[in-house]
């Protein structure tokens, strides 16, 4: 039985970016998952991926210290100048405008596709030296006193620890029985690209519609948009049997033809996607391999399995920040190990408390925002819709608390 320092679960951006930062701290790491594929050529000119990030500047920090921000192609990256917000009212002042020049920073995001991220990611973890990756599929796990030992359909490996990215229907936080807490949107978020023949000019648009439908026009690099509308369920199937042209049209009508002064003419390039969405929070982001077993003493043990990206929280995405909270996940537990005392090894029960600790309230914080804001644009009542509509109004009136939301936005 080969030993390794690490075993990261899942092939996705976080668990490709848990692996290679763990690597270039010296980790001998071993990276399982049932295919490392990304799914999507997104090196063809003209070819668009539907799925898109906006990449906070935290992210964009750690693919830099991964060394793969200045390997991706830079001419499918699109940076956001400008946000404009619209209220679910038909006053024109109903809006919130938030300006990177106004808040003398460089960008508020960039916007990437999912698949070039990942592709991006999973080259460099080829060539990264300490990283050995099994195509394979985990089928359970067992703690010893000072090692975790997993087993997959192939084999059997060891390590001190074992970090889970593999979703959020991560399989290794259902063999641990970790709860969580749960919270249907019964809505789905469906996506598609847009040609457009008017500059973006780096300008992303959000509308609250009534009926807690929220639409999000997202630019991409050239004369492209991307659109998120997290619809209603019955909506959204409705948008997804749409032809091209129908849907470009009910896209313009959208927000009483809003979309349509901004964008008079979208021409469809990707098929749309559907995606179901929620909110979930992991109860722990911590487990020891004897969950499973509830009559063994799990106090005394020291957790060997930590759950990061969607494995651990999954939100809504109308702030844009699900994959820049799971990629705080792996710049944390990164930082953690590299100024760890030199007494403590990957493994210390302290240095794992830390990080638990040290995400909790970042986590917290973001899921509860969003949560929040979801359920007060979907609430019917003309009252609050006069005070949410009227609140957009006086914060864009002040710079300083734009500038306040911009610079957490940017943490």
């Amino acid at each position: 039985m080969v030993n390794y320092d690490l075993i990261v679960v899942g092939a996705g951006i976080t668990g490709k970016a848990t692996a290679l930062r763990m690597a270039q701290l010296g980790l001998q790491v071993l990276h399982i998952a049932p295919s490392f594929d990304p799914g999507f050529n997104c090196n063809e000119s003209g070819r668009w991926d539907s799925r898109i990030y906006a990449l906070s500047a935290s992210s964009q920090a750690l693919l830099a210290k991964l060394q793969v921000w200045d390997a991706m192609d830079h001419s499918r990256i699109q940076v956001v100048s400008d946000m404009r917000i619209f209220g679910d009212s038909t006053r024109f002042d109903d809006e919130l405008h938030f300006s990177a020049y106004s808040a003398t920073v460089p960008q508020l995001a960039w916007i990437v596709e999912s698949s070039h991220i990942e592709k991006t990611l999973d080259l460099a973890t080829q060539f990264q030296k300490g990283i050995t990756r099994i195509t394979d599929t985990v089928k359970d796990f067992m703690q010893h006193t000072d090692s975790i030992e997993v087993h997959t359909e192939k084999s059997t490996y060891q390590a001190k620890l074992m970090l889970a990215a593999d979703g959020a229907r991560s399989p290794t936080r259902e063999r641990l029985n970790i709860e969580t807490l749960t919270n249907d949107y019964e809505q789905t978020a469906v996506v598609a690209n847009f040609a457009i023949e008017q500059p973006h000019r780096g300008t992303a648009y959000q509308w609250f519609l009534p009926g807690g439908e929220i639409l999000a026009l997202l630019p991409l690099a050239g004369s492209y948009v991307s659109m998120v509308w997290s619809a209603q369920r019955e909506h959204a199937e409705e948008i997804l049997k749409m032809d091209a042209k129908t849907l470009a049209q009910h896209l313009l009508m959208a927000g009483e033809q809003s979309v349509r002064k901004h964008y008079p003419t979208l021409t469809l390039v990707t098929d749309p996607q559907p995606f179901p969405l929620r909110r979930i929070r992991a109860k722990q982001i911590l487990g020891t391999a004897s969950q499973k077993n509830a009559s063994q003493d799990e106090s005394n043990m020291t957790p060997r399995i930590i759950l990061l990206g969607d494995a651990a929280h999954v939100m809504h995405p109308l702030a844009g920040q699900g994959l820049n909270l799971g990629l705080r996940d792996v710049a944390s537990l990164g930082e953690l190990f590299e100024a760890r005392e030199s007494f403590r090894s990957i493994d210390d029960r302290t240095l794992l408390r830390r990080y638990e600790r040290s995400r909790q309230g970042d986590t917290d914080a973001l899921l509860l925002v969003t949560d929040r804001l979801q359920k007060l644009f979907s609430h019917d009542s003309e009252v609050l819709k006069g005070i949410r509509n009227m609140g957009l109004r006086l914060l864009n009136r002040s710079d300083f608390a734009k500038r306040q939301l911009i610079q957490k936005a940017l943490a």
